[in-house]
C-alpha cells in the first residue's frame, strides 16, 4: 500500500502532465444577479440551467431569514428576466424550472423522510412539499416536467430513493421510476455524472463506469468507458465528452464515441480554462446537451462538444 507521500507524489506528477494539455477556454455566455443587489447576498446560494438553457439562482436576504430571492436569466444579457420571492427553511442546494413558470428548490441532504424539496408558483405560492432523497448530487428536470435526481455514495444503503443511485420524480415530488437493482445492471455506487436531454438522462456512475440512458422505464448500458472519474458528461448523438475528474485531473476533458464495439476515446484529452487562460477552479457545473454550463459568482461560462473537439484535435461532421 502506498504512502501519503508517494500518493501526494504520483499526483503532482499527473497533474505536470495534466499542463501540458492542450487547452480549451470556456466563453462567458452571461450573468446571474438578483433583482435586489442591496438587500440581497452578494453570491448565490444555488444555480442552475434548464431544458431551454435559462439559468437560474436562488439569493438569501442579508437579514439572515427564510426569505430567499429566485431569479432566471439568458445568456448575453446582464439583467433579470424574472424573480420570485419565497420564504423556505430549505438549505437550497440545486434550483430547476417546471411547467407552467413553476420553480424547483432542493436541499442536498435530508434527514429520513424530512422534506427536502418544495414546488413554488412564479407568484411565490407553495405547491407542493416533499422527501426526493438524502445524498442528491445532481438534479436536472425535464420540459414535461419530470425530475431526475442522482446521488452520491453517502447514499448507499439508504431505504428511500437514494439507494437506487438514481431517481426520477413527477412534478408533485412523488416516485415515478427508480434505476433496477436487480436487472444485471450496473450498480450505481455514486451517480457521478448526469446530463438529462429532453426526457432521456445519460450518466457515468462510479465503480464500473459504464455510459447508461435511461428512456422511459428502458435502461441502456453502452458499455465501460476508456474515461474514468469525470463528474460531468455532455453528449450528442454518438459523440460524449467527459469532464471534471478527480484531483489533478479536475479540469481535464475527454471525448469519447459509442460504435458498435462500445465506448471510446477520440483524440487528444484536453484542458479548461477560463476565458483568459487562468485556472477553471472552484466553478458550478450543469451539463445540458452538449452545452457544458459553469458559474463563478456572478459569471456564467459555457463549452460545447464543437468546442472540445477542436481542442482535441478531432472534427465533428
Amino acid at each position: 500500500m502506498s504512502t501519503h507521500a508517494e500518493r501526494d507524489q504520483a499526483s503532482l506528477r499527473r497533474r505536470l502532465e495534466v499542463l501540458k494539455l492542450p487547452v480549451v477556454s470556456l466563453r462567458r455566455h452571461g450573468f446571474v444577479m438578483p433583482a435586489d443587489r442591496v438587500a440581497t447576498m452578494p453570491e448565490p446560494e444555488a444555480v442552475g440551467v434548464g431544458p431551454d438553457g435559462t439559468a437560474f439562482a436562488v439569493w438569501p436576504y442579508r437579514d439572515g431569514g427564510n426569505r430567499k430571492q429566485v431569479t432566471w436569466h439568458v445568456g448575453g444579457r446582464r439583467r433579470v428576466i424574472g424573480a420570485v420571492d419565497v420564504e423556505t427553511d430549505l438549505r437550497v442546494s440545486f434550483v430547476q424550472p417546471l411547467p407552467e413558470g413553476h420553480v424547483l428548490l432542493a436541499a442536498a441532504r435530508a434527514k429520513r423522510g424530512a422534506v427536502n424539496a418544495e414546488v413554488w408558483t412564479g407568484s411565490g405560492e407553495l405547491r407542493h412539499s416533499g422527501h426526493i432523497g438524502d445524498a442528491i448530487e445532481e438534479l436536472l428536470t425535464t420540459p414535461e416536467g419530470k425530475v431526475w435526481a442522482g446521488y452520491f455514495d453517502e447514499a448507499m444503503g439508504g431505504s428511500g430513493p437514494e439507494g437506487h443511485g438514481l431517481a426520477r420524480f413527477r412534478e408533485d415530488l412523488t416516485v415515478d421510476w427508480l434505476y433496477p437493482l436487480d436487472a444485471g445492471l450496473p450498480y450505481i455506487s455514486d451517480c457521478y455524472s448526469l446530463n438529462v436531454e429532453d426526457e432521456t438522462a445519460y450518466f457515468c456512475p462510479y465503480t464500473e463506469f459504464h455510459i447508461l440512458s435511461v428512456a422511459g422505464t428502458r435502461v441502456t448500458d453502452w458499455g465501460p468507458s476508456p474515461c474514468r472519474s469525470a463528474h460531468q458528461l455532455l453528449r450528442r448523438g454518438a459523440d460524449l465528452a467527459l469532464l471534471t475528474g478527480w484531483g489533478p485531473e479536475y479540469d481535464v476533458a475527454t471525448l469519447l464515441r459509442i460504435s458498435r464495439d462500445g465506448v471510446r476515446q477520440e483524440g487528444r484529452q484536453c484542458r479548461v480554462v477560463l476565458p483568459d487562460g487562468m485556472e477553471a477552479s472552484g466553478l458550478r457545473y450543469t451539463a445540458r446537451g452538449d452545452v457544458l454550463h459553469a458559474f463563478l459568482r456572478s459569471t456564467w461560462y459555457s463549452m460545447d462538444l464543437d468546442m472540445l473537439s477542436a481542442a482535441s484535435g478531432q472534427s465533428r461532421a
